[in-house]
């Protein structure tokens, strides 16, 4: 049998670059944005409307990671749900992409009403304990006309995750653009665990969006779900701020799992 392995795992809208707001432009708050990764420093970090620019910037700021993840489009155009991984600790197996569509095979594709594609990301990483570890990354459909978006999209995640190997440690990741306890999360809890429910430990507010500042609720729309993923030690919604500036609009949201133990010969 193996060792056990604290795994730190968070999900992080970054907010695409292009916002109108020039208070809240990326020069503004790329540095905090990082600071925040860092005050944690995840071995799995899942994130969502990040451009390539903002990922060259995490990579050079953070030179431990590696990434994975191609654009809405199939290339390193416009948005990404890039996964960024700990290269001491991590090493990529395997990798791909999926979207919501009829033909989720297709890059770029995109079906039930969604304007412009969105898409899952996920791989197979081997941590340096040994085990095999899954993860998926994703952004489900915006809007309040997207429910039928959302329900479909979800479908593709769930055969997805029914694919994938069944033994291992999995970890969604994602904004979903939906509530704790409504019709998506209802969907992905029959199969995965929230890592927010089932933690030992809760730290900051349950609310993760937070538009700079102007909400104060508890809309908890980015969730970190998981699978044969061992005790839930810590989690946390990370509400870092400095002098008044936001390194997003979405706060952080980062758990830490203790894996179980496991026999090298079960793995692929």
């Amino acid at each position: 049998m193996t060792q056990i392995e604290a795994l730190r795992v968070m999900t992080f809208n970054v907010l695409q670059m292009d916002v109108e707001d020039e208070a809240h432009a990326w020069e503004r708050r790329r540095d905090l944005l990082v600071e925040t990764i860092l005050m944690h420093s995840p071995a799995l970090l899942g994130t969502q409307e990040i451009h390539a620019e903002q990922t060259a910037f995490i990579l050079d700021r953070i030179p431990a990671f590696g990434c994975f993840g191609r654009g809405r489009f199939g290339d390193e155009c416009d948005k990404h749900n890039k996964i960024f991984f700990d290269r001491r600790r991590l090493l990529l197996i395997e990798c791909g992409d999926l979207w919501f569509s009829e033909t989720p095979e297709i890059p770029g594709s995109s079906d039930w009403g969604i304007p412009r594609p969105r898409m899952v990301t996920w791989g197979k990483l081997r941590a340096t304990s040994g085990h095999e570890i899954l993860i998926m990354n994703t952004h489900l459909p915006y809007g309040r006309n997207a429910d039928e978006a959302r329900r479909q999209s979800t479908q593709v995640l769930l055969r997805k995750i029914q694919e994938l190997p069944q033994h291992l440690p999995l970890f969604l990741t994602g904004d979903f653009n939906a509530p704790e306890g409504g019709e998506v999360y209802r969907m992905l809890t029959e199969t995965l665990a929230d890592a927010w429910i089932t933690a030992n430990e809760r730290v900051g507010p349950e609310g993760t969006f937070h538009g700079f500042g102007k909400f104060k609720g508890t809309r908890r729309l980015d969730w970190i779900l998981h699978r044969n993923a061992g005790q839930t030690l810590t989690a946390e919604t990370v509400a870092h701020t400095a002098n008044g500036l936001y390194p997003s609009d979405h706060y952080p949201v980062c758990a830490t799992f203790l894996l179980y133990p496991f026999d090298p010969a079960e793995m692929s």
